[in-house]
């Protein structure tokens, strides 16, 4: 028995190192998050939102209508791409950006010159943070209910 608790904390620490690694990749590395002000402003925004979307969708899912943790985390991460690429577009086609773009150069070009992708990796950042912070939740609570003294 011991080994198994061995090897889950190991699992464990794995499962929250990739996360990180996936949080400084999406959100710090790849989109160039903090050169100017104005990117900082958006990737707060970006991540903030993401984060929130996600927390939201796993206390409805988990807690409120009892559905298992990597249902949860299934049901979360599809949500908040989803809500963040819709967003993506209605602020894509608020701005007169959708029918130019898509009809002289292309979706690839389009996608890129309004920043999608790098609005869909911050909103990556913030989904990994909240399914980080939901793990250490989730350990944490497992652990103090694991070394719960006996009642006398």
């Amino acid at each position: 028995m011991d080994t198994k608790i061995k090897s889950q904390k190991n699992v464990n620490r794995w499962v929250r190192a990739v996360l990180l690694a996936g949080i400084v990749y999406f959100g710090f590395i790849l989109p160039d998050s903090f050169s100017t002000h104005d990117k900082i402003l958006h990737f707060s925004a970006h991540v903030g939102m993401s984060f929130f979307v996600a927390v939201c969708m796993y206390v409805i899912c988990n807690i409120m209508l009892h559905l298992s943790k990597s249902r949860s985390l299934l049901i979360l991460t599809f949500a908040t791409l989803i809500i963040g690429a819709i967003y993506k577009y209605l602020e894509i086609s608020s701005q007169g950006l959708l029918g130019n773009y898509l009809h002289n150069y292309g979706l690839a070009i389009l996608l890129k010159a309004t920043g999608c992708y790098t609005s869909m990796s911050q909103n990556m950042a913030g989904l990994l943070t909240a399914i980080l912070l939901i793990e250490y939740i989730i350990s944490y609570f497992r652990e103090r209910s694991s070394h719960r003294p006996l009642a006398v």
